[in-house]
């Protein structure tokens, strides 16, 4: 009887070892797997979000090319020809004999003299000489310049430093960036002033843009692709790229670029 009650026990002692290490095993297995899981949709993910990454860097990319284009079409074709017909203008106002005819043809030159004016705007704004003649803080000084001429907003820039030129792909990245975020500010801030302030160390550039306006919450979604655009700039450029604001309390924008990497 205690022989056959000891072996019972084994028995049992067995079978309930066995069903831990069962039930070890199920949980190691789920464990793995659920660790598998994780990293397949982590590649996923980032595969995802390299290929988005991508086709944000191609878009920029075709949206420069295109500017580049349209600016040189406007500074080449369209400025040519309007200085062409402003001087036949002229012409016909010396050679006119009638004060009518001369009022008017004063009137036109002055009007042309407008549209020539804003032809060489939008050009500049498109793809400024300054940028990549002298650099991105004289590129960004001769746009506030012209935004200060139309008297509705005041830029105030500022640099500590001596300027430094970084690759031309790289100034052009970081221009759009700040080009985009002045025209937010002019647009939505209801802001009378904005500063944009420079500040080349070594090869260390930085550039806060800043304005006391309305704010605005990060977390709405319209702002967000805004916002994605801007980072992905950035990252085009190499530089780190942060903005804080909130409702009622303004809007700073900073931008750190390594000229090293």
């Amino acid at each position: 009887m205690l022989a056959e009650s000891n072996n019972i026990v084994f028995v049992y002692f067995i079978g309930t070892l066995g069903m831990a290490l069962l039930a070890l095993s199920i949980f190691f297995f789920f464990i793995i797997y659920q660790r598998k899981m994780l990293k397949k949709q982590l590649e996923l993910n980032e595969t995802k979000a390299r290929q988005q990454e991508e086709i944000i860097s191609n878009t920029i990319l075709a949206q420069e090319n295109e500017r580049k284009r349209i600016a040189r079409d406007l500074h080449d074709e369209v400025g040519a020809m309007l200085s062409v017909v402003k001087l036949n203008v002229g012409r016909i106002e010396k050679k006119s004999g009638e004060h009518d005819a001369k009022v008017l043809a004063a009137e036109t030159k002055q009007y042309l003299d407008e549209v020539i004016t804003q032809v060489r705007r939008i050009s500049r704004a498109l793809l400024p000489p300054s940028l990549e003649k002298l650099g991105l803080w004289f590129a960004v000084e001769e746009l506030a310049n012209w935004i200060n001429k139309s008297d509705q907003i005041q830029i105030d820039c500022r640099k500590n430093g001596e300027p430094a030129r970084f690759d031309q792909v790289k100034e052009l990245a970081l221009f759009r960036i700040i080009q985009e975020l002045l025209n937010n500010s002019i647009k939505h801030s209801g802001s009378n002033t904005i500063e944009i302030y420079f500040r080349f160390s070594k090869n260390i550039l930085s550039v806060l843009v800043s304005d006391k306006g309305k704010g605005f919450d990060l977390n709405n979604k319209v702002t967000g692709l805004g916002l994605k655009n801007l980072e992905s700039r950035a990252r085009i450029a190499g530089a780190k790229f942060r903005m804080k604001s909130a409702p009622g309390k303004g809007t700073k924008a900073l931008l750190v670029f390594n000229n090293e990497n």
